[in-house]
């Protein structure tokens, strides 16, 4: 598109985006305005502004998590210059970064029924690798039952949750709401200094972990990870409507990856919203390098 420019966003831009993010979902909204500060911040990554004539239009955020692993989400173009362009455009752009990145492995998270998104993954090289249904709950007043977990217990902990059918279903990942990440000893180990990781014992042995990886300006408390026994999954799952009405938060959520899980979040309190799914997509950093042609 003539008069298109690629940049790295500014402070300045703030204004701009917030408004052509204001009804990105109708009746929500968009998370940007809560990220904005901390992208912004982030040197790791990159936070990729598209301007025309010099008026912010569009937007894509790439997160470098570190070993390799990086993120791609916000993809945003202003409704007057959808189906233009604008979007391949900052794809491309987004490409060419990670052809400077060089990482091990890149994802992305979209909603299941976002079919424009998933076409545009396929066209760039990357597969599905996890799926999960989202569900939802309004806070509890109740007592958390279970422990927090501790640094002292985190190689028992961490051995529990990488042995699990849920990992195993997500490909290894943990949730963040709608991102999704490698769960590793410092990942873990961060969780636990923040007091996000919940455990249940029966018998002096692990029986079920909860993680509860929010941050604190987020709107949600989302529950990231969930296994055990049938009785501590349920339980867990309630602890997490529990916390939400004690850190004063609207309501709370879970992804999990199977119908098996459904029935037990289900069996907890929560319901469906909308029917929505996520669809986690990969391509290994290999692909990208060595990608010659753009798509």
């Amino acid at each position: 598109m003539k008069g298109l420019r690629l940049r790295d966003a500014r402070p300045g831009d703030k204004k701009a985006v917030f408004e052509f993010c204001r009804n990105t979902w109708v009746g929500y909204g968009d998370y940007i305005p809560r990220v904005w500060d901390r992208w912004i911040k982030d040197t790791r990554g990159r936070f990729i502004l598209a301007e025309l004539d010099g008026v912010p239009i569009g937007m894509a955020k790439i997160s470098d998590f570190g070993r390799g692993e990086v993120w791609l989400e916000g993809l945003r173009v202003t409704r007057k210059y959808r189906r233009k362009g604008v979007a391949n455009e900052i794809n491309l752009e987004v490409l060419k970064t990670l052809r400077r990145i060089k990482p091990r492995v890149v994802r992305y998270c979209t909603g299941a029924t976002n079919d424009a998104s998933r076409k545009v993954g396929v066209k760039f090289g990357f597969e599905s690798i996890a799926r999960g249904r989202y569900y939802w709950s309004k806070p509890r007043k109740g007592i958390i039952r279970g422990g927090w977990g501790r640094l002292a217990e985190i190689d028992e902990i961490l051995k529990f949750m990488l042995a699990s059918r849920f990992l195993e279903l997500t490909s290894g990942l943990i949730g963040e709401g709608w991102i999704y990440r490698e769960l590793t000893r410092a990942l873990l180990k961060k969780y636990i200094k923040q007091r996000r990781v919940l455990i249940k014992r029966k018998a002096g042995r692990l029986d079920g972990v909860a993680v509860y990886p929010y941050e604190e300006n987020d709107e949600t408390i989302t529950l990231g990870f969930i296994d055990g026994s049938k009785s501590a999954i349920t339980e867990l799952a309630r602890n997490c409507k529990y916390l939400a009405r004690q850190m004063g938060y609207p309501y709370c959520s879970v992804a999990v990856p199977t119908r098996g899980y459904a029935a037990l979040v289900e069996e907890a309190g929560y319901k469906r919203k909308d029917s929505l799914r996520q669809v986690v997509l990969e391509i290994s950093g290999s692909a990208v390098t060595s990608r010659r042609k753009h798509p």
